[in-house]
């Protein structure tokens, strides 16, 4: 009998890995807990290199009104070397430019992408499942634990200069 060749083993290896699903796709997630999403996009937003130098920030939420009363009770804490200072929820897109935009309603996710594309300015959700479809920034769960969702080319087509240590604690896709 012929002994396996050790190219063809690690070929094989590999493709079980990938094709094992060893990776996660922001579908496997469920959404966290708004507070869970509030405390967790305060800490995130302060990789966000142009938001965390200094200034006040401004989120627009769409479609989350949970989750605008957890931001709003939050108005004045500290993002890095900035403070969030303003806090607005509608359902529709802002009339001012924010800083973030949360994309809580799935029917407006066209239109939120192409005004943070065309404005600069950050998107983030706590639907695990809109981060594959352009949102750049998310917040999901899994085994119980929180897990941070990276879109790294619609952060990209945002503008968003983040600091490089995002990646050791965020999936990426």
């Amino acid at each position: 009998m012929q002994k396996p060749r050790p190219l063809f083993i690690m070929l094989v290896l590999f493709l079980w890995m990938v094709l094992s699903g060893t990776e996660s796709r922001a579908e496997d997630y469920a959404i966290a807990p708004v507070q869970m999403q509030a405390a967790l996009f305060m800490k995130l937003l302060s990789f966000h290199e142009d938001i965390s130098g200094g200034g006040d920030i401004s989120i627009h939420i769409v479609g989350a009104p949970d989750f605008a009363a957890e931001m709003q009770a939050i108005i004045g804490e500290k993002i890095g070397n900035a403070k969030l200072a303003a806090v607005s929820e509608s359902q529709e897109l802002p009339s001012q430019k924010p800083s973030v935009i949360y994309a809580g309603d799935v029917s407006k996710l066209d239109a939120i992408l192409r005004y943070t594309r065309e404005n600069s300015v950050l998107s983030i959700t706590g639907i695990p499942k809109l981060v594959l479809k352009g949102v750049s920034l998310g917040i999901g769960v899994a085994g119980g634990k929180p897990k941070i969702l990276l879109n790294i080319s619609s952060s990209k087509q945002e503008g968003v200069n983040w600091n490089h240590a995002i990646l050791k604690v965020s999936t990426t896709f």
